[in-house]
């Protein structure tokens, strides 16, 4: 085994080392608890063992063991408390503070070393091989939680993708609207698993399109005012594809679906929502949206200039567009453009 040993006793050192190297083990030695614990976490690997006198000046053998203890590295060391204390509140203490697996006291014969030093050999190597298991569990978990993740969004884009054969805007529209989603919630702060919803259900935002007829969905020119009341129905039917899901992404999908377009000022639809009654994931979707359906060509029209739309975004802050929401949209303008001529 490797083994590090502490103790401010020269002669102690001295024979613990040759005891311990004529047993076939490799050894270290420190003069207390101060250098003891630099020299552990010197080690890429720690020691397999830890044996260190209780009394130390500088810093003694329990608070090293506590401090062994809270290293975050990935494998175990087993600790031997040397000590001529004996009674029992000391020896609780011992193990209860320093976190140490066994204790020999003062004076003890090398033999007894040994049988403690074969107990820890066994210890170590559980307590190692549990842990490699650990990991190579966790490992399993990880890669099976991507591909659920991946499998997840692929199902997703290509049931989106069946939306094409009826709406031309669909394919890398949905793309570039969960990603520049994404961008802008990684900014206001969202955590990893958020932000992975947020941009597969932003994608998810016009599902209700699915339930338009053919000759409103792709008609070329303007709409009548009743189909364009038949159009605004898509929200209310994507809503109700995605309504009652157990899982956060589908919910998060649905409140999308039902109010990204609805407006800042109220005069939205399908509630008529003012402000933050609107769920912040339609306010970031509706940013994009718009945008997104001004910088690039429609069945009804060409796509505006840069400016055209940018002098539109801005019109619409704080009466269609969250204020706070379309300022931090503006910051991100060269990664948004880099998204959309990416994904085009």
């Amino acid at each position: 085994m490797r083994i590090l040993t502490a103790d401010d006793d020269p002669i102690m050192r001295a024979r613990l080392c040759r005891y311990l190297q004529k047993n076939g083990h490799t050894v270290e030695t420190c003069c207390d608890g101060l250098s003891a614990i630099d020299k552990f976490f010197s080690y890429e690997d720690p020691p397999e063992l830890l044996i260190t006198d209780w009394m130390m000046p500088n810093l003694d053998g329990i608070e090293l063991a506590k401090r062994v203890r809270q290293a975050k590295n990935n494998n175990y060391t087993y600790i031997i408390l040397l000590t001529s204390k004996s009674e029992t509140e000391d020896l609780v203490d011992g193990f209860t503070d320093g976190g140490v697996d066994d204790y020999i006291v003062k004076p003890f014969s090398f033999e007894e070393l040994q049988v403690r030093i074969n107990v820890g050999e066994r210890i170590v190597r559980f307590e190692r091989e549990h842990q490699e298991y650990s990991r190579s569990l966790e490992g399993v978990v990880q890669r099976q939680t991507q591909l659920l993740r991946k499998t997840k969004d692929e199902l997703i884009e290509r049931l989106l993708s069946a939306l094409e054969f009826r709406d031309q805007e669909t394919g890398s529209h949905v793309r570039r609207i969960g990603l520049t989603s994404a961008l802008l919630g990684n900014h206001l702060g969202w955590d990893s698993t958020s932000l992975d919803d947020l941009r597969v259900a932003a994608s998810m935002h016009d599902i209700g399109k699915a339930g338009i007829p053919d000759d409103i969905l792709k008609k070329p020119g303007r709409l009548t005012s009743e189909e364009y009341e038949i159009i605004k129905e898509h929200t209310v039917i994507g809503a109700s594809i995605l309504a009652g899901s157990q899982f956060e992404v589908i919910s998060m999908a649905h409140d999308i679906s039902l109010r990204h377009h609805e407006k800042w000022d109220g005069s939205g639809y399908p509630g008529g929502l003012i402000g933050t009654a609107i769920p912040v994931s339609a306010r970031i979707v509706s940013i994009v949206d718009v945008f997104d359906a001004l910088a690039n060509d429609r069945i009804y029209r060409p796509a505006l200039s840069r400016e055209q739309v940018l002098d539109i975004m801005l019109e619409g802050r704080e009466r269609h567009f969250d204020p706070n929401i379309l300022d931090l949209f503006f910051s991100l303008l060269p990664d948004i453009f880099r998204i959309q001529a990416e994904n085009q």
